[in-house]
């Protein structure tokens, strides 16, 4: 199965469940059953061992799951195993904070350009990554393999999404809080935002 066909609630929890092994193995745990981890989740021993089918036979029965095995395969299914380059669309505290953050090298991504309209920002370096002026964006696609770009500036942000996707970019996490969407199957947007965190925490408390 790819995973493109997986439900988008099975998808989170895989990569919930990733994070509770990164940190186990941290902790310098070796291995655990899935009774322990499903409670760690959240979720039951049945809907845990479910979601893990996906990803093939892996527990021993018995002695329950390798935390370093399992952590590697599910990175592996998570397209995790590989590197990933970035392009931010839009200067912004919050693009810049991105740009500068090597915690997201740890995790496979890296930033290689960034992009603005604004005469101010264009030619500035952030952690070695340039800011170059949006219709240079032909020119650098050219010249790396881009295969996500981020969205952080809201002033802008569907021009920048349109050049990105019009240059045949696939993905696209958007971290505006204005919701983009794509009727092309073979493209996603990601709309993620603080602001609707807090939205869903707002109606969580008021019921």
């Amino acid at each position: 199965m790819k995973i493109k066909d997986l439900p988008e609630n099975t998808l989170e929890r895989l990569i919930f469940y990733l994070k509770i092994l990164e940190n186990l193995e941290d902790k310098g745990i070796g291995s655990l059953s899935s009774e322990e981890l499903a409670e760690l989740a959240g979720v039951t021993s049945a809907q845990l061992r479910k979601d893990l089918n996906f990803l093939g036979s892996l527990g021993t029965k018995g002695v329950g799951y390798n935390v370093k095995t399992l952590k590697f395969n599910l990175k592996k299914f998570l397209g995790l195993s590989q590197e990933w380059n970035l392009i931010l669309g839009g200067i912004s505290p919050l693009g810049i904070f991105l740009l500068e953050n090597k915690e997201l090298q740890k995790e496979g991504f890296y930033f290689m350009a960034a992009f603005d309209i604004r005469e101010e920002h264009i030619g500035r370096i952030y952690n070695g990554i340039s800011v170059y002026n949006l219709e240079q964006v032909s020119y650098v696609f050219k010249a790396i393999k881009v295969d996500i770009g981020v969205i952080t500036a809201e002033e802008n942000a569907e021009v920048y999404i349109k050049t990105f996707l019009d240059h045949g970019l696939k993905a696209i996490l958007n971290l505006t809080k204005i919701p983009f969407f794509s009727r092309n199957d073979s493209v996603r947007i990601e709309n993620l935002s603080f602001s609707l965190g807090l939205t869903k925490l707002s109606y969580f408390l008021s019921r």
